[in-house]
């Protein structure tokens, strides 16, 4: 327990028991004590900076925080009082927890030596390990943690109350409007799960970019970002809890303006990692109703990695249909039909503009994995002036031709010398 959180409880049980007049209780209580009083039933008090602390510690990384939390929590109660505690605080759940986190340091560890082609598999598992994570995380967790603030701030005024009367404190006008909604479970579990929903995406999408960097220094470097973060959360709240909360404020309205671009990009990571784990295929009749992928670059007013479809539009032209935030009404934007062309990809294919020969390619759609094998179909479909490769697939060709050119002529000298 908070025994800071209690003090303005523990003073009104002393002077009732005490029986003391109001001049004296006033004499008696320091001023030190009735600022920190009148601050603990005026502000939200301890018991939210630390739910505050926790649910942002717990978004940034949801395995590692639950588990890093059940097992503090577990460790630090009386072995009488531990079969009280909520169910993340179960040594099965944080020790299952923490045998997954040094597996995934393994594989970081270990895999920063191998093949990205080896290891990227494993980084879009971790991926969505994080996803199954974050749900069970704001289905269990974050519920409990917003209920005890406000069951927990309902209990300490009302015991409080009288000694603070009595000590000559009253509260602020807009104390009771702060005590309604503080202590109303149905606003804190919403309030506390957009703040939980914000700061996971901006953190998955760290995630995002993990796996899909190419570069083992890139993943290095986003893995201690996050990292940072979870110790500045935690480091914060351990000196401080109303430090803490207001580091975890900052974090969250950060999260909150980037919300739609990390929305985006968790779209973008989650669709394109299905279908290159499970290795999707598409067919021909699937491209009759359109291609499905996302904007390469902000589009009339669309932003970048939008997901939606492409499609023949009703007077011969080519158009890009899709729903914001994935529900909302769909709406389509014209995409430019003259001098498209289709780049194949070693992961993906995707389409580009080039209004002339000379000119270089842009990328306007990055299409899914599931349409590999499908280029020539999807460009008579849709027009393209040619199929070509990407200046990816361009290396790697000439990479292979290269090996295949040495390790030929190195069998023909044999060959040559043995007759």
């Amino acid at each position: 327990m908070n025994l800071p959180a209690f003090k303005p409880a523990c003073l009104a049980l002393m002077l009732g028991f005490l029986n003391l007049p109001p001049v004296m209780a006033q004499e008696s209580v320091p001023e030190t004590v009735a600022e920190k009083l009148r601050s603990d039933l005026v502000l939200p008090g301890v018991t939210l900076a630390e739910g505050v602390s926790e649910i942002t510690g717990v978004a940034i990384s949801p395995l590692l925080g639950v588990s890093a939390l059940g097992a503090w929590k577990y460790i630090h109660t009386e072995e009488a009082l531990r079969h009280r505690l909520p169910w993340y605080c179960s040594p099965y759940v944080w020790g299952t927890g923490l045998m997954l986190i040094g597996i995934c340091f393994l594989k970081d560890f270990l895999g920063a030596a191998a093949p990205a082609l080896v290891k990227k598999p494993l980084d879009f598992l971790e991926l969505f390990e994080d996803k199954l994570s974050a749900l069970v995380a704001s289905a269990g967790f974050v519920p409990l943690v917003a209920l005890a603030i406000s069951q927990y701030q309902r209990m300490q005024p009302e015991q409080a109350l009288a000694g603070a009367a009595e000590s000559g404190l009253a509260m602020m006008p807009m104390a009771s409007l702060l005590d309604y909604t503080m202590h109303n479970p149905w606003i804190t579990v919403p309030v506390c799960l957009a703040a939980f929903g914000v700061v996971w995406l901006s953190s998955h999408a760290i995630n995002v970019l993990i796996a899909l960097s190419p570069f083992g220094i890139v993943d290095a470097g986003l893995k201690l970002t996050k990292l940072g973060l979870i110790s500045l959360v935690a480091g914060s709240a351990a000196l401080n809890p109303y430090l803490g909360a207001a580091v975890s404020l900052m974090l969250i309205l950060t999260g909150a303006l980037l919300a739609g671009w990390s929305f985006r990009l968790t779209v973008f990571g989650t669709l394109m990692g299905r279908d290159f784990l499970l290795n999707k295929r598409a067919t021909s009749e699937d491209v009759l109703t359109g291609v499905k992928g996302f904007l390469a670059r902000r589009t009339n007013g669309v932003p970048v990695r939008t997901f939606g479809k492409l499609e023949s539009g009703e007077s011969g032209g080519v158009r890009f249909s899709y729903r914001p935030w994935l529900i909302l009404p769909t709406q389509r934007v014209n995409i430019a039909d003259d001098g498209m062309v289709l780049c194949k990809g070693l992961l993906h294919p995707s389409v580009a503009h080039r209004p002339d020969s000379a000119s270089r390619p842009r990328s306007t759609l990055i299409l899914l994995p599931r349409y590999r094998r499908l280029e020539e179909t999807i460009a008579s479909r849709f027009g393209c002036q040619e199929v070509m490769d990407s200046a990816l697939m361009r290396g790697f060709k000439a990479m292979r031709q290269w090996l295949v050119d040495v390790l030929s002529a190195g069998r023909n000298v044999v060959e040559a010398r043995a007759v």
